[in-house]
């Protein structure tokens, strides 16, 4: 008589099914004799048929001890399994209580295949846990050796992440932990396969390239997969914005997913003289970020990575102070001037290159027109307006036609200016707490009147349409309706006398904005939701802020102390 095959236990402690399992099948060409010790009755054996094997098939049930030697040495079986069931080449299936250990069959000589599965269930009813076929050539008057791998049926999974908030701007690789388990929540794992392949994808609703899977498809337990974040801007996980997430899915399985949200990161960037106080930044057509220096008296071009290359103003003492990036590719600036008195007062542009053009302002003092704020239109020219004399201008970008008007509040000292769906000109009146509105220089102008201490710096078109601009002396975001040229919102900071300054719309659809007094930067949607995330670094008088081509958020940091730098923030 051939010995006994075997259907191993499991190693697993507890109710873990270990998802694969051996099978070592013996057959002989004769009949043989021997059943099960169990409350489970035997199967009778009988006289194999003519042409055919006896094949008996011994179980071992996974007790689930701890104690147990066997236990210790995988051989992977459901914990949670109460019966096997076998058929050989689609027929009758023979059924195998636990803890019954013999079933006896009759294979026909030759090829057959043979089918087992496990059941959570007496009488192989219930759900399958986990499951096999095997083909083998039945020999007669031999010993025949068959072995299996169970697979587990995957019913669910779960899905984490081993570092789900890295540090925003840094590259990193996290494990994408997957978790299959069969249908009484045991989790699979061993030689075997899954039922069906575990597929991965990345949700990632602004498109950002930043997230990439190692993987796409996981076979089995063994199978691993990794997802490597290449430290850009993702913009996930912040208020009201979209969140990043691997999902993890099968055919007849439910989607789960672990979301990606980087924890928004601050940098700081040196320049060559920490004494010429950085004051305003906008991204350049050459991918770089440019910003002022005053006092410093120059312009300044800082990489990605940080290297910063300055170009002293053509004008002595010309206190540069508010940039863009215009429609002509070069960068526009104004010249504060109000040294030696009564200083120079002009519209500049700088070169990707570091070639300046300076065009005076119209006006000569008293008083001076010191321009601060400007906007490129978009109709050829670039708005400003004069704080000095209380005036709007514009400069041709090509053209070199220039115009000035005054603004209807006389010692108003406007501040900044921006663009409107309406196709009009808004601005800010920081002295007189006044938001001004102008369609061009020949038709008359709008005010309208805020709260007393206000004083409105910087404004900017929203992504919704509506003017959205700092109010230095309240600590709020303010939002402005161009249709109704009215007020509908003031957002306090969540820090009190934050003295916010700079504004900008972020890649998020968001506002970002400077807390000059604070060393915090800002963000508010447009739904009025306000969040702050504070710098490492202390003193800094937050100024002026922009989004770079990348996403990220860069400000210029003037300093409170004898320290300028240039600060960095990845979401």
């Amino acid at each position: 008589m051939a010995a006994l095959p075997a259907l191993f236990r499991s190693s697993t402690v507890g109710r873990r099914i270990l998802g694969a399992a051996t099978l070592a099948l013996f057959a002989a060409g004769c009949a043989g004799g021997g059943g099960a010790t169990s409350t489970t009755p035997p199967v009778a054996q009988q006289a194999p048929q003519k042409g055919t094997a006896s094949v008996t098939f011994t179980m071992h049930w996974n007790s689930g001890s701890a104690s147990s030697s066997t236990a210790r040495v995988p051989k992977y079986v459901p914990a949670t399994a109460l019966s096997v069931s076998v058929t050989v080449n689609g027929g009758t299936q023979q059924c195998l209580n636990a803890p019954g250990t013999t079933i006896v069959i009759d294979a026909p000589v030759g090829n057959d295949t043979f089918a087992f599965a496990t059941y959570d269930s007496s009488n192989c009813q219930g759900n399958v846990l986990s499951r096999a076929t095997v083909t083998k050539t039945i020999l007669s008057g031999a010993a025949n050796t068959v072995s299996a791998t169970l697979d587990g049926v995957v019913a669910s999974v779960t899905i984490s992440l081993s570092n789900p908030s890295p540090n925003a701007g840094v590259p990193a690789t996290v494990n994408v932990n997957v978790a299959a388990r069969d249908a009484d929540g045991n989790t699979i794992v061993g030689a075997g396969s899954y039922s069906v392949p575990i597929r991965l994808a990345i949700n990632d609703s602004t498109a950002s390239g930043t997230l990439a899977l190692s993987t796409n498809t996981l076979t089995n337990p063994s199978s691993t997969a990794t997802l490597t974040y290449n430290g850009g801007t993702l913009n996930s996980g912040l208020p009201g914005g979209p969140t990043a997430s691997i999902a993890a899915s099968g055919t007849g399985i439910s989607t789960v997913s672990a979301a990606f949200t980087p924890t928004p990161t601050f940098f700081q960037f040196s320049i060559p003289v920490s004494t010429n106080r950085p004051q305003w930044i906008a991204a350049g057509s050459d991918g770089n970020m440019w910003f002022t220096e005053n006092p410093g008296g120059k312009v300044a071009r800082i990489t990605p990575a940080g290297v910063v290359t300055e170009f002293t103003v053509p004008t002595a003492n010309a206190q540069p102070q508010m940039i863009i990036g215009a429609s002509d590719g070069n960068l526009w600036f104004t010249e504060f001037s109000t040294t030696p008195p009564p200083g120079t007062s002009k519209i500049a542009k700088v070169t990707p290159t570091g070639t300046f053009t300076e065009y005076s302002t119209l006006f000569a003092p008293p008083p001076p027109d010191n321009p601060y704020g400007l906007v490129d239109r978009l109709d050829g020219n670039v708005w400003y307006v004069a704080n000095g004399s209380s005036r709007v201008g514009f400069q041709g970008i090509t053209s070199g036609v220039a115009g000035e008007t005054s603004i209807p509040t006389a010692n108003s000292q406007p501040f900044g200016i921006a663009t409107a769906p309406d196709n009009n000109l808004y601005y800010t009146e920081s002295a007189t707490d006044k938001i001004g509105r102008i369609a061009n220089l020949f038709t008359a102008q709008s005010e309208i009147s805020l709260t007393a201490g206000t004083v409105p710096e910087s404004i900017v078109r929203g992504p919704d349409g509506n003017l959205w601009f700092t109010e230095n002396g309240t600590g709020k975001i303010g939002r402005l309706s161009p249709n109704s040229f009215s007020v509908t919102g003031e957002f306090p900071t969540l820090t009190p006398n934050s003295a916010p300054v700079g504004i900008t719309v972020g890649q998020d659809g968001a506002l970002w904005f400077t807390e000059t007094t604070q060393d915090k930067i800002g963000r508010i949607t447009t739904g009025g939701t306000v969040t702050e995330y504070t710098s490492p670094l202390t003193g800094l008088g937050l100024k002026g802020i922009a989004v770079a081509p990348d996403g990220s958020l860069w400000f210029c940091e003037p300093g409170t102390g004898a320290t300028g730098r240039i600060g960095k923030l990845v979401y």
